[in-house]
């Protein structure tokens, strides 16, 4: 029990140390968040409760912004929901990976499968052979390194979100936090363009995007991330089917 402790800490560890470089991204993002939601006139208790429960960032920032511009319920559900649709990408990538787990544990990494989560979850667990190799047939026990990944982004998002709901007001405007946002996505972009599917969403997402820049409402955006997903998606289910047919 021992040594598999130390190996389930020593997973965990290593998703910690991964991950900790995207917080230089995610710091930012979340002081943006809680100045944002201060603005908008949102309780400072619920912003705060909102990083913990919804654990979206982008979809949190956007939330904010519609109420600041008076929108209605139900553009700012459809809006945030549509957001947050990419996870449909991240979990189709990830299912093969997890399912093996107890429920437990699949529903804790389910909440903790962000952005930068997955980024460098993803890439440890396309290093299967190589991790094979050198653990023999001990377990698998590379959901610790999920876990651990996943840990350090909600403690780096809970801490950001809180600073900015207690210092915002006494950062000084030059600073222009908001480079926060278009860098951390561009930081995960790299890293999810190894793999075919981030390639074929990124390509198709970028095609959408221009095509369908004329639409009203930024509506162009909302359907390239659709189609960027579904591309994705189906990479994903091709790539499974000539496995499987290689297997055979």
């Amino acid at each position: 029990m021992a040594g598999k402790a130390t190996s389930a800490g020593g997973e965990f560890l290593a998703g910690c140390r991964d991950e900790a470089p995207l917080l230089l991204g995610v710091v930012p993002f979340g002081m943006i968040y809680g100045i944002a939601a201060l603005a908008a006139g949102v309780p400072a208790w619920i912003a705060q409760l909102a990083s913990a429960v919804v654990f979206a960032g982008a979809a949190q920032l956007v939330i904010v912004q519609m109420l600041t511009a008076g929108a209605g319920a139900l553009p700012i559900t459809l809006t945030s929901g549509l957001l947050n649709l990419r996870h449909v990408l991240y979990s189709a990538s990830m299912a093969e990976y997890v399912r093996h787990l107890p429920r437990r544990w699949r529903l804790l990494l389910a909440y903790l499968l962000t952005d930068e989560a997955y980024a460098v979850a993803v890439l440890r667990y396309q290093r299967r052979a190589a991790d094979t190799a050198r653990a023999g047939d001990g377990p698998d026990l590379r959901h610790w390194y999920f876990l651990g990944a996943g840990f350090t982004l909600w403690a780096g998002w809970q801490l950001s979100t809180a600073a900015g709901l207690l210092f915002g007001a006494t950062i000084p405007a030059e600073w222009e936090l908001d480079f926060a946002v278009p860098l951390t996505f561009i930081a995960l972009l790299t890293l999810l363009l190894r793999e075919r599917a981030g390639r074929a969403a990124a390509l198709v997402a970028g095609l959408g995007a221009l095509a369908f820049a004329g639409l009203p409402y930024k509506l162009g955006l909302v359907a390239a991330i659709l189609l960027g997903l579904l591309a994705g998606v189906w990479t994903v289910h091709r790539l499974e089917r000539v496995e499987r047919r290689s297997a055979v």
